[in-house]
């Protein structure tokens, strides 16, 4: 079997949950047997290939050009949709207004990939339920879990000890930007006494400014670390907390809980349906929320159970063998 995933040009230099979602799903299949190509080219000549492979609804643009490249030429595609919708979202932050009106207006072009595509692999189950009550669908779908790299679960806590000289933190990975809600996060934690520890890149340069302004003493910003790094820091932190608008559900969620960290996390998206009763949910837009999201999730102390939960159920094998199956609906193996 031989297939072609496309995704943004700019993958690599602008990395996200879905380049870090295709590249581990083109490791393990390639382990199965799959043979994988990427490309970014838009006039692609799909001869050869059994199958296209497309990844992300929400930044659709170009999943909508390749999408319609793909199905001129009959090749059949497989989505992975890695959606929610956005419009609570921008309905409770004072964002650019041309930022609310493209997602509403690209809602077209997302009717029309998922028109083509032949069948979607959401995240989970609420995201499959979610796509199809927002734009009444019901094509066919195979659920591939968004998973982790095992080596998550064995970063050294000294050696983050050495570099930073401080441990049992309270700690948030992801870009600083508003629909991670870190400046919410800040708030919360002001006067708890619980060192913050943001590791990240600053996607929006204002609300970056405004969280560094009210971080003052207690909260530690460092802009970015290696996998080998975020590891360390993963061991070293008491609690992972992701308090965002929404998550599908956040793969530096995953890494934590694979570390054996506790997690608190936003109610919004599909972390429920992956932590179960093991983390401490909060409501992105009540401070009282995420604050007692966070000191609950560190009495509970719930980490080496979560961490045998998400090794047992969300790995990367188990996400390329769950992508083979969906493949081999679609070719009618």
């Amino acid at each position: 079997m031989k297939a072609l995933f496309q995704i943004r040009p700019d993958f690599l230099t602008n990395p996200a949950g879905d380049s870090i979602q295709m590249v581990y799903t083109k490791k393990y299949l390639s382990s199965l047997g799959v043979e994988v190509d990427i490309s970014t080219v838009f006039s692609q000549n799909y001869k050869g290939y059994d199958l296209v492979h497309l990844f992300n609804l929400t930044r659709v643009v170009e999943t909508y050009a390749y999408s319609y490249r793909a199905y001129e030429q009959g090749i059949p595609i497989v989505l992975s949709t890695i959606y929610w919708d956005n419009s609570n979202y921008y309905m409770n932050n004072d964002l650019p207004d041309w930022k609310r009106k493209a997602w509403h207006q690209q809602n077209m072009l997302r009717r029309i990939v998922l028109s083509k595509a032949s069948i979607l692999l959401p995240n989970s189950q609420s995201e499959a339920e979610e796509i199809m009550k927002n734009f009444d669908t019901e094509k066919p779908y195979h659920v591939v879990p968004n998973c982790v790299d095992r080596r998550f679960s064995q970063g050294d806590r000294n050696r983050f000890f050495q570099e930073y000289g401080f441990a049992d933190f309270a700690l948030c990975v992801g870009r600083i930007s508003p629909r991670k809600n870190q400046l919410a996060l800040i708030e919360a934690l002001k006067d708890t006494g619980i060192k913050l520890v943001l590791i990240g890149p600053v996607n929006d340069r204002e609300y970056g400014e405004r969280c560094n302004k009210a971080g003052k003493e207690n909260v530690v910003f460092i802009p970015g670390q290696s996998s080998a790094q975020l590891r360390d820091s993963y061991a070293a932190a008491a609690i992972h907390v992701l308090p965002s608008w929404f998550e599908t559900p956040g793969l530096s969620n995953l890494e934590a809980a694979a570390a054996g960290c506790s997690i608190a996390t936003t109610k919004y998206g599909c972390t429920e349906e992956y932590f179960g009763k093991l983390a401490c949910y909060c409501l992105p837009d009540d401070i009282d929320s995420i604050r007692h999201s966070v000191l609950q999730g560190l009495e509970n102390k719930n980490g080496e159970k979560l961490q045998k939960h998400i090794l047992s159920n969300y790995t990367w094998e188990r996400a390329a063998q769950e992508t083979l199956k969906a493949y081999q609906k679609v070719l009618g193996q």
